[in-house]
């Protein structure tokens, strides 16, 4: 399970730390793909296996799934922690995501979300003013 949320820098190489609580359930390989809202997000394998399996449930004669299977599984890159707990943000997921030198490394229960930090704060601030509208939803 990853919970919280963790303000870390890219370093000259583009590697970003994962925070010491992540850690010991990154230690196989992991996925990274574009997310909603302009987040990348990280999947152990077990759980990119799972979403992998419901994407390829979807009908191919469907355009919207044609698309969603496509941007899915062509912007996933497969990668694992160095020996400092370090992961690689290649230029495509850095540019999606808007990430330049800071990131917001939130927990989000079975996977992990990359947010450039000013982009997290903007989503936060407008989620939070309504917070109460979604939870009565």
């Amino acid at each position: 399970m990853f919970l919280g949320e963790f303000t870390h820098k890219l370093d000259s190489k583009n590697r970003i730390m994962m925070p010491s609580e992540f850690r010991e359930n990154l230690i196989d390989e992991i996925f990274i793909t574009k997310g909603p809202e302009s987040s990348l997000i990280i999947y152990i394998k077990e759980e990119f296996e799972k979403q992998s399996a419901r994407l390829n449930d979807l009908s191919n004669e469907n355009k919207k799934n044609r698309a969603i299977k496509r941007l899915f599984f062509s912007s996933t890159i497969k990668t694992s922690l160095d020996k400092q707990g370090r992961i690689l943000l290649n230029k495509n997921l850095r540019d999606y995501a808007h990430i330049e030198d800071e990131a917001m490394i939130i927990g989000n229960n079975l996977t992990i979300e990359i947010w450039d930090v000013k982009q997290w704060q903007k989503y936060i601030n407008e989620v939070e003013v309504n917070l109460s509208d979604i939870m009565d939803e």
